[in-house]
């Protein structure tokens, strides 16, 4: 078997066809189905590897790219402990979930982080037309709680059961709009939102005077106290639970990605019904009594009662059209091992307020605020097809200052 190190750094990366609008899932997390992802390109590559000591130093900035890379070594790694530790829920709960916690907290210098969801990948990639076959729809299906009741925690651990496997899904994606990220706070668990209460709260009165949820950029309040909205961001933390030799995680650089490459989509989310009204609630500054009144609805948001989810946004994306086809600047890690680590930005309002997405083929800049990465699962040119499955856990937090 050879080494990924010794491949061209080029990748395969999946798109929808471009002008083509994506199909809508009415189960949570699921993307449209592959056959949707018609536009396949090899592209370029950019290999991180060498940054992952270079702490602060690093080249990639969360502020600059929305991703990073740190070398972060868990106890989980160290004895008494083994692989096997990595699917023990009680210690990815009592150690590295703290770990993870504090890692973004030294990275970002937040003052606090929830996680909020974690998922483990171990298959190889397969799906039909059918959608029950994919990553996101194993996410979303009903857990029977075990004998330790852990499925009834927060938060929630999926993949973790031999009848419930998740793989990588090489579709390039960014999970949440800067809408989705809101209704994110709003809807997703109590614990998320009673942490974002402050951010909420200086929303609403923005909306509630007339200002659309698009321009909530315009009224960050940044480091200074007093009007505006606080600051708070979405993370990934992903690491790989042995050394890839298949199927890496790439990122694309949103300094770079251009506005007519974003595709909004519709998508749908858990719910928690139990969240406080005054805070879940979505405020439609466009009516007179600033609520969506015209479909089923929890707070303004489009309920589906069987699925217990809501309705959210997320991006798909078109392919580059750059002649050298290097617009989307994608980066990964080499034969990445379970101690290198992507922090990888699905949202951050602070980067919302200044940056932008560049106009395809000119230096100009769009009106579009970005503050989350692209990213996707994709294949390596040369990888070894016969290689063992990708193995890897992410943990999903909400960071607020």
């Amino acid at each position: 078997m050879g080494t990924m190190s010794q491949m061209p750094r080029r990748g395969t990366f999946r798109y929808l066809n471009r002008g083509a609008k994506p199909s809508t899932s009415k189960e949570a997390y699921l993307l449209p189905p592959l056959s949707e992802f018609g536009d396949v390109r090899t592209l370029p590559l950019t290999d991180m590897k060498d940054s992952l000591d270079l702490g602060d130093q690093s080249p990639y900035k969360l502020s600059v790219h929305s991703f990073t890379a740190r070398r972060h070594h868990s106890r989980l790694h160290a004895a008494p402990y083994t692989r096997k530790s990595w699917n023990d829920e009680h210690l990815l709960r009592e150690i590295y979930f703290p770990e993870v916690e504090a890692l973004v907290q030294e990275v970002t210098g937040c003052k606090k982080v929830v996680v909020s969801a974690a998922v483990i990948r171990n298959e190889t990639y397969a799906e039909g037309d059918e959608p029950s076959a994919t990553a996101a729809q194993s996410e979303a299906k009903e857990e029977s709680p075990d004998q330790n009741g852990l499925s009834d925690l927060f938060p929630p651990i999926v993949g973790n059961s031999p009848t419930d496997p998740i793989c990588p899904a090489p579709k390039v994606h960014l999970d949440l709009t800067p809408k989705g990220a809101r209704y994110h706070i709003r809807k997703y668990h109590r614990e998320v939102t009673s942490a974002a209460e402050r951010v909420i709260e200086a929303e609403n009165k923005l909306l509630e005077s007339g200002v659309q949820w698009d321009d909530l950029k315009d009224f960050y309040r940044g480091k200074e106290e007093g009007e505006g909205v606080p600051r708070f961001a979405l993370f990934s933390i992903w690491r790989p639970l042995k050394a890839v030799q298949r199927d890496p995680l790439a990122l694309s650089s949103c300094a770079s990605f251009p506005e007519s490459d974003y595709v909004a989509s519709d998508s749908r989310e858990p719910v928690d019904p139990h969240i406080p009204a005054q805070l879940s609630r979505i405020i439609d500054p466009s009516t007179p009594d600033k609520r969506v009144t015209d479909k089923p609805q929890n707070g303004g948001v489009a309920l589906d009662e069987e699925n217990g989810t809501f309705e959210t946004q997320g991006y798909l994306a078109y392919g580059p059209r750059d002649k050298e086809q290097k617009a989307h600047d994608w980066h990964y890690i080499s034969e990445q091992q379970p101690s290198d680590v992507l922090l990888i930005q699905l949202f951050d309002n602070e980067m919302e307020s200044f940056a932008r997405a560049p106009q395809e083929g000119s230096d100009k800049i769009s009106s579009l605020g970005v503050g989350g990465a692209i990213h996707s699962a994709f294949e390596l040119e040369g990888q070894d097809p016969g290689a063992e499955a990708r193995e890897s856990i992410e943990v999903r937090c909400a960071a607020f200052w």
